[in-house]
């Protein structure tokens, strides 16, 4: 799940979208707040916490490769199995896909061509596409940038075959959700419809472009969808979340050498950890583009509504933090793979995650590194493991709930074996859907449930918040809407529903 709640491309853990679209249609949510907290000085032992959370992760079946930068000391290892039935296991030479961090490649791309002279942010689509509807003629460069342009996200699966022709009819005739430039929503289309401009006035495929201008000036040599030649097995093999088999990207359907239009320049690009901190590094370096390109990466041209505090830029999440600095951020994925990038470009720290098993004990491993760096007092939870004895005693425990109430789940609980636990992210889910669908008593008894349980998990007191919130106690939403958000300072639902009750 990403933190700010908006709809990035295959969002690894199920949100539950109908309250949030509940609350902020009656709220302005101020997005991308952040916790005040110091850097620890004690880097060497950062460092050592930050090993062990990772080896313990490992242990309840983490697949994936981490790299983390701390003021130029590096950490960069692989965890669990790039294939399982062969035994491979993960390293930081692993290729995964990458999600929609294929965006930030896109949108710079599209700056190399506006420092060439051949584009400028401010065309309109018309400019390089026949036959625009009245409805879209005022759609800019900017706007897909931006995801302002009110196109929807998607108008087909990742790897369904499609034709560019037939794949610009289903998008230019597909209703905007809202004025051009008027508001925010996600679209992956957009970004397929850059790619095609990158070709057009580059009068190169997508990937040779961004090879020639991007990544071979960084350096990067395994980013790509198929130009590097990939060692086969050293790509990752995706795994769904209970554990069968989705296979490697490059075995999907695909036009040739790269993916089909409703993945192609919004998603899908194979990389490494090592790759991605090249990239970062030349971002930062300035080798590849110039200081107003990178300006203008970060700062596009906001809307009124907007504030320099918080806001989606050019194939970026940008937030300021409490600490005074700036946190550059994106993610991706598709529900099997997913990948986290993010830079706290102010203060020497760059955290990567990429797995090929996305899983929700695990897809905020970079949220949880982060509150470690700069909080030498936080220990991050480590979860139950996610296997066929804990989740019968996770069901085990919600029947009993439904049966005999909170008491006896209790005494339940804590008549326990040792292998047995209980798994919070299910009893989450499983309130959230009591909630949303008119069970709230069930739901608080399932959220107290999980509290009494996981005290210091801040996802199981912000739900539990959120259960007193919707049944009208404001009082005990407040309550652990701040105990969750002293656990997680870089809670930007917390913050906002603090502000909301508090009003």
């Amino acid at each position: 799940m990403n933190p700010t709640g908006k709809a990035f491309q295959g969002n690894c853990e199920i949100i539950h979208l109908k309250m949030r679209q509940i609350l902020i249609s009656f709220f302005t949510l101020v997005l991308f707040a952040s916790g005040s907290y110091g850097q620890s000085t004690n880097e060497e032992e950062t460092i050592r916490r930050i090993n062990t959370y990772l080896s313990d992760l490992e242990k309840i079946a983490f697949n994936g490769a981490v790299l983390v930068n701390l003021n130029g000391e590096v950490i960069s290892k692989g965890f669990g199995f790039s294939n399982k039935e062969q035994q491979l296991k993960n390293s930081p030479n692993t290729i995964f896909d990458i999600g929609s961090i294929t965006k930030q490649f896109t949108a710079a791309a599209v700056l190399k061509l506006e420092m060439q002279g051949k584009l400028s942010t401010e065309d309109k689509i018309s400019k390089y596409f026949d036959s625009i509807p009245a409805d879209k003629e005022m759609i800019t460069l900017h706007d897909l940038l931006r995801h302002q342009s009110g196109l929807i996200s998607n108008i087909g699966k990742d790897y369904e075959k499609i034709s560019k022709e037939e794949f610009l009819h289903k998008v230019l005739s597909s209703k905007l959700r809202f004025n051009v430039g008027s508001g925010f929503s996600y679209s992956n289309i957009g970004y397929s419809l850059l790619a095609m401009i990158i070709e057009k006035v580059s009068g190169q495929s997508y990937e040779t472009y961004l090879y020639e201008n991007l990544w071979e000036p960084s350096a990067m040599q395994m980013t790509g969808y198929t130009r590097p030649g990939f060692d086969p097995e050293l790509i990752a093999v995706g795994y769904y979340r209970d554990g069968r088999e989705w296979g490697k990207p490059t075995n999907m359907e695909w036009d040739q050498t790269a993916p089909y239009w409703h993945l192609r320049g919004n998603g899908g690009i194979l990389s490494t950890t090592g790759d991605l901190y090249k990239w970062h590094t030349a971002l930062t370096t300035g080798s590849i583009l110039s200081p107003e390109a990178i300006h203008k990466f970060y700062h596009p041209k906001l809307r009124t509504d907007e504030t320099e505090a918080s806001y989606y830029a050019y194939g970026w999440d940008v937030y300021q933090t409490n600490r005074g600095t700036t946190r550059l951020w994106h993610n991706g994925g598709n529900n099997i793979v997913y990948a986290d990038f993010r830079r706290f470009i102010d203060e020497g720290v760059t955290l990567i995650m990429l797995t090929n098993q996305s899983h929700p004990n695990f897809d905020d491993l970079n949220e949880e590194i982060s509150q470690m760096i700069f909080n030498a007092d936080y220990t991050p939870a480590i979860p139950g493991a996610d296997n066929e004895t804990n989740r019968n005693f996770t069901n085990f425990i919600i029947r009993t709930l439904q049966d005999s109430g909170l008491e006896k789940a209790k005494e339940a609980y804590q008549g326990k074996n040792e292998d047995q636990d209980l798994i919070e992210f299910i009893m989450r889910s499983e309130g959230l859907d009591h909630l949303y669908n008119n069970k709230p008593d069930m739901a608080m008894q399932i959220f107290l449930m999980n509290v009494f349980v996981h005290p210091n998990t801040a996802k199981a007191l912000q739900s539990l918040a959120e259960g007193y919130m919707v049944t009208g106690n404001k009082d005990l939403a407040l309550k652990f809407f701040n105990e969750s958000l002293s656990l997680n300072p870089d809670n930007p639902f917390a913050k906002d529903m603090i502000k909301v009750l508090g009003k």
